[in-house]
Order: C-alpha cells, then sequence, then structure tokens
C-alpha cells in the first residue's frame, strides 16, 4: 500500500500590478485514490474486521486501507482506523504495517492541517521503512515530509525529499509514482516563483500519466500547467489547461481538485473583471474546500474573495474574509501563509486609505519573510540531531579502538621494564647533568622568546581592538539601513502605489516604473545590509551564514560553491564566527577575482579537538611565492584574522592544479 500527497497553494496574477497580489492553487494528488463511500471492498473489509475474519497482519491492513476511504469524508473516523492499526502493529510486532501505518497516520494530521504531528508520523514511517527495506513506503514518506516542508515554505528541505523520493522511484521503475513527483517539484518551483523550472517538471509528470492513462494525475497536470501558464503571463493557455481540468474533475467527481480549479478559473474572470462571475466561483470553491476540511485551500480562497470584494470597493466585507483567513493561518501554524494574509491586509488598507493601518502590516509582513528566510536557511533540526548521532558513535568507536592499542602496548612495555631499570637510571644520571647545562642556555633563550611574545601580544590586542570596532560599525551601519532607510523606502512605495487608481492612462506608465525603481532600491538596500553584516550569521550562526552565500554565488550559475560542515553541533562564539566568515569571504573573492575556476569546496569540521577548515578551488593555481610577492591586503587580512585566534594556516599550490588553503584551530583558541 502507497499513500504520499502533494498538496500545494499558489500565488495567481492579476493583470498589471494590482492583481499580482490575487491567490490561485494547484493541486492536492494522493498516489492512491481512496475507496469511494458505496464500494463492496469497503463493505467487505468492515465486515472482516468486524467479524473477526481479519487477524495479525490481515487484520492491520485491512484497516490500513479501509482508513483511505474517510480521509475526506470524515477525518475522525479515519484517525480511529489508522490509530487501530498501530497499536495491532506494535502489538504482534509488525514492522512493516508501522512503517504504513505511521505513513498514513502521517496523512490524517496532513490534512487536517496539523503539520507538526504530521511529520512525527512520517519520521517514524522512513525509520521502519529503511529497517524493513520497504523501499515503496520508505519513498512515499519522504514525498509527504517534503509536502509538509513546502506547506511552511522550506523549500530547500522540501526539494531535497522529493530527489530522495524520485530516486527510489526511479530505481523501482514506478511511473506513476516518478509523475507525482515530477508535479510535487513542479508545485515548489512555482513557489519560489522559477517559473521555466516549473513548468519544465509539469510536462515531464504529464507526458508519464498520459502514457500510463492516470486520468486523476492528468486532470492534476492540466490545473498546474494552468496555474504556471496564468503566471507568465499567457492567459489563454492558462484557460485552455483548466478547462481541460474542469471536464475531468467532474466526470471524476473530485471535490477537492474542484475547489482549488474553481479557485484558479476565478482569477482567470478577476482579470476579465467579471466579479460577479469571479465571486461565485469563489464561493463554490470554499464550499468544496470545506466539505473535504482543506483549511490551506480555504485559506487561498478567503484571500482571493477579500481580492474581489476590493476590487469593487465592499472593504468591510474584504477584511472580514481575510480575517478568517488569519484565524485558519494562525490555528495551523503556517508562517508561510500568514505572510501572504498579511500582504492582503497591506493592500486593503492602502486601498482604503488606512495608511497608518498599511504601513504597520508592511511591517509584520517584513518580520514575517525574514523568518522565512531564516528558516530556508536553517537545516532540519532531526536531521542534525541524527548526524551528530551517527558521529558521536563513530568517534566511540575510534576511541576504543585507540584505548585497545594503548592497553595492548602496556602490557608489552611492562614485561621489558624490569629488564630495563638500570639502564634507566643511567640515561636519568646523563639527562641531569645535561639538564644543568641546558638551563643555563634555555634561561636565556626563554628571555628572548618572552620578550618577543609580549611584543605579539600587543601587536595581536591592537588589531583586535581595530577589528572589533570595524565589524562593531559594519553592524550599525547594516541595522541603519535595515531598520531606518529600509523602512522610509517600503512607505515610499506604498504611497506611490496609491497613485495607481487616480492615474490617468498616460501616467499609469510612469507610476509603474516608480514603483519598479523603489522596488530595486529596498532589493538593493538588503543586499548592502546583508554584505555589511549577514542577518544569517547573527541569528543563525556560521554554517547558515555560509550557505547563505553558497547560494548566492550558485544563483549566477557560472560557479559552483559546495560547503561541507560535520561535527559543529552548536555556535561558535560571535567573534570567533565573524573571524572565520570574512576568511571565507576573502578566499573566496580571490578566487572568483585571479583563479578562473569552475568549483570551490568548502569544509568546515572538526576532529577531536581541532576545528578544521578547508578552502580548494578547481582553478588556474599559483606560481611558487605568489603569495608571498602579493601586495594585496587580502591575504594579509586572512593571516591575520587566523593569527587572532592562534590558528594554523598552510597553503598548497602549483600552477594548473587549483588552489587548496587549510586553517586549524585548536579548541582552547577559540573557546578561550
Amino acid at each position: 500500500m502507497l499513500i504520499t500527497g502533494c498538496f500545494s497553494d499558489k500565488t495567481g496574477s492579476y493583470s498589471r500590478i494590482m492583481i499580482k497580489h490575487l491567490l490561485a492553487l494547484s493541486f492536492y494528488l494522493l498516489l492512491l485514490t481512496p475507496v469511494s463511500a458505496q464500494n463492496p471492498v469497503a463493505d467487505s473489509l468492515e465486515r472482516a474486521i468486524r467479524t473477526g475474519v481479519a487477524k495479525d497482519t490481515n487484520l492491520v491492513n485491512a484497516l490500513n486501507r479501509l482508513s483511505i476511504n474517510f480521509w475526506y469524508k470524515d477525518t475522525e473516523k479515519a484517525y480511529q482506523y489508522t490509530r487501530e492499526a498501530l497499536d495491532e502493529a506494535k502489538r504482534i510486532n509488525f514492522r512493516r504495517g508501522l512503517a504504513v501505518s505511521n505513513n498514513l497516520m502521517g496523512v490524517v494530521f496532513d490534512i487536517k492541517s496539523e503539520y507538526d504531528s504530521a511529520l512525527f508520523y512520517y519520521q517514524q514511517s522512513v525509520k521502519y521503512s529503511k529497517e524493513t527495506g520497504y523501499l515503496k513506503i520508505l519513498a512515499s514518506a519522504y514525498n509527504n515530509i517534503g509536502m509538509v516542508h513546502k506547506n511552511r515554505g522550506n523549500y530547500s528541505m522540501a526539494i531535497k525529499t522529493y530527489y530522495d523520493a524520485l530516486r527510489i522511484f526511479e530505481k523501482q521503475k514506478e511511473d506513476k509514482n516518478i509523475g507525482n513527483t515530477y508535479d510535487n517539484l513542479g508545485l515548489v518551483y512555482y513557489d519560489m516563483k522559477q517559473y521555466r523550472s516549473s513548468l519544465e517538471f509539469h510536462l515531464k509528470s504529464l507526458k508519464i500519466r498520459e502514457k500510463i492513462q492516470d486520468k486523476y494525475g492528468i486532470g492534476a497536470s492540466y490545473t498546474n500547467l494552468g496555474l504556471t501558464w496564468s503566471e507568465m503571463n499567457d492567459k489563454e493557455k492558462a484557460l485552455d489547461y483548466y478547462l481541460r481540468s474542469l471536464r475531468i474533475k467532474e466526470e471524476l467527481g473530485d471535490k477537492y481538485g474542484l475547489g482549488i480549479l474553481l479557485n484558479n478559473l476565478a482569477v482567470i474572470y478577476m482579470e476579465k473583471k467579471d466579479y460577479k462571475k469571479a465571486l461565485d466561483m469563489y464561493k463554490r470553491s470554499a464550499r468544496y474546500h470545506r466539505e473535504v476540511e482543506d483549511f490551506n485551500g480555504l485559506i487561498y480562497t478567503y484571500i482571493n474573495t477579500s481580492m474581489a470584494y476590493l476590487r469593487t470597493k465592499e472593504y468591510a466585507k474584504a477584511e472580514a474574509m481575510i480575517d478568517s483567513a488569519r484565524i485558519i493561518a494562525d490555528d495551523i501554524k503556517s508562517v508561510s501563509r500568514m505572510a501572504k494574509v498579511y500582504a492582503a491586509y497591506a493592500m486593503l488598507y492602502g486601498q482604503s486609505g488606512n495608511y497608518f493601518k498599511a504601513y504597520k502590516s508592511h511591517l509584520i509582513l517584513d518580520s514575517l519573510n525574514d523568518s522565512l528566510y531564516s528558516e530556508n536557511m536553517s537545516r532540519s533540526t532531526t536531521e542534525m540531531r541524527e548526524l551528530y548521532e551517527t558521529e558521536k558513535k563513530e568517534v566511540e568507536i575510534a576511541l576504543l579502538q585507540k584505548e585497545n592499542i594503548i592497553k595492548n602496548l602496556e602490557i608489552s612495555q611492562q614485561k621489558n621494564r624490569n629488564r630495563n631499570q638500570l639502564l634507566i637510571a643511567a640515561i636519568l644520571l646523563l639527562i641531569s647533568v645535561s639538564g644543568i647545562t641546558l638551563w643555563y642556555i634555555r634561561s636565556k633563550y626563554r628571555l628572548r622568546v618572552e620578550a618577543e611574545h609580549e611584543k605579539r601580544l600587543l601587536q595581536k590586542e591592537a588589531y583586535t581592538a581595530v577589528v572589533n570596532a570595524e565589524e562593531g560599525e559594519r553592524k550599525r551601519i547594516a541595522m541603519e539601513l535595515h531598520d531606518g532607510l529600509g523602512q522610509l523606502l517600503s512607505a515610499a512605495r506604498l504611497n506611490v502605489s496609491v497613485l495607481e487608481d487616480v492615474a490617468g492612462d498616460e501616467d499609469k506608465e510612469v507610476v509603474e516604473n516608480a514603483e519598479a525603481l523603489i522596488d530595486q532600491a529596498i532589493t538593493d538596500l538588503r543586499n548592502i545590509s546583508h554584505n555589511l553584516m549577514p542577518s544569517a550569521l547573527i541569528r543563525l550562526g556560521l554554517v547558515p551564514a555560509l550557505n547563505d552565500m553558497a547560494a548566492k554565488i550558485n544563483s549566477s550559475k557560472q560557479l559552483k560553491v559546495i560547503i561541507h560542515t560535520s561535527g559543529i553541533e552548536q555556535r561558535l562564539p560571535g567573534d570567533f564566527e565573524i573571524a572565520l566568515y570574512r576568511v571565507v569571504q576573502e578566499a573566496v573573492n580571490n578566487i572568483l577575482k585571479h583563479a578562473g575556476a569552475s568549483t570551490i569546496n568548502i569544509n568546515l569540521y572538526k576532529e577531536e579537538e581541532t576545528l578544521k577548515l578547508d578552502i580548494a578551488d578547481d582553478g588556474k593555481g599559483m606560481p611558487e611565492n605568489a603569495v608571498k610577492n602579493s601586495k594585496g591586503i587580502g591575504w594579509e587580512d586572512i593571516r591575520s584574522r587566523v593569527s587572532l585566534f592562534n590558528g594554523n594556516m598552510k597553503l598548497y599550490s602549483d600552477p594548473g592544479t587549483g588552489t587548496r588553503i587549510n586553517i586549524n584551530f585548536s579548541k582552547l583558541s577559540y573557546e578561550q
């Protein structure tokens, strides 16, 4: 039995500026379609369970299969059947049954939009699937975990788990599930506004579904293709795909899909300014969403309905619809959906003239967007914990092996110790005589070393003060740019947007250009602020900040930066994190300017008590003594920051072989 979900909600497009805030929905597809209410198979399952014919593993399978029938008709009954299956599987230690039951329980909570519970059961399913080698359920659980991350706006983790599922499906040659996973990836790229990539995955999915004649899946692909073409401003193609999907969904009686599709069709009518027809479709869509308890779809339908009321200047009705969406988003604890709610509030208050509330809504929206950004840059807590436990066990095994070697050596040495006592005494006498001589020599040498050490300490303190002052000033300027000038630009953007409704046709282009310029200014300001002092470094620490740096460079597709980290379970001291970040930043800048490389590998890891940083590229390398003869301040800055924490740096490079920098810090160096 294989269950997976690919639920998503989407931001559609108005024509021109205003309509860009309208929302649309994509399709939730299950790899196993629920049994119909009057299905004789469902009746026979209930009879087998009630009469006791189904026992042990057969009882677990029957309960699991029957629970699917009630996912959208009676979620509580679906929960009860799945709970019974879990209890029975535990009682008889049926591990494969536990894999399936946990996966199904995750789907039940997913439908109820209780994502924390859903994620817990999906992860339990992964655990039991791996134990039993149940690859179909393992891939299904990965797909479902990807869906949860996507619904929460954690797109990097969603893509990772979808590809984990895809690799298994491709090995198993599961065409239907491969098509579904392609569709899921298309939905994630849609949310990330990478519409060309989204279109590519949806077309690949449709090709597979048409090949295997998966009518249910074809309808889903039509919906998602219509949605993507709508965002790419080809409304005719969008409408064509929507109407194809509508015919299939009406034929199948698919309430879930109809709720989503009517929402998307309403977007088209909004663009045609047929608000009466759009409102009618939104109401029908909301009814379908409520019937199947699709709270995510309901949030977006409420927001879309508010946009229709906004266009007809019925502000009170618009606000009531957004209030309803906010209550649901708060219940399901979704930051990404709450961000869309406050975007709708900002638009409503801006157009209705309540500029103070519009400004407050923009501030909340900025805060939510910052939270989403931080979440996407952070690694999964569960993944980090598992990685830590694995590495911890490996270290313990290595230590035990070393201890056994040491014990064997001690036994061997003990056998020879008695025979060598006289020799040792003679050696000790010789050492004593030599020691007196060496003491006199070393005394003079120590005085000279202490003087040199004192000089280095003074230089180090001076450099530390300069670096701390510089970093503090960077942080202050970054905060002032973000909190001061950034808010002023947001307010300016809001004021300019008000001119859209009052400007004549000849002035609209000027207003749109002004908005575009302000948007670009806000983006540039955020980039400058981030370069001065990355927010990920201050809030989340060194590892997320390095991943953020790599993501920005990789987005240019001119060079690939790969980050590997291990053994870093908690944040390092703040000044040490900043110093390491600047070292990496300066080294990467040197590579970008001079190396002509295509790949940069950055490894940050702990080996016992030593923190190691390796930076390597596949560029043209450097001639001998190039660093010593360099007149630039980049290498000097790297050496100074490494020396600040008593680090040890080595450089390996030859022409044509690339360059590698190896830096080591002892624990005492950065935790003192």
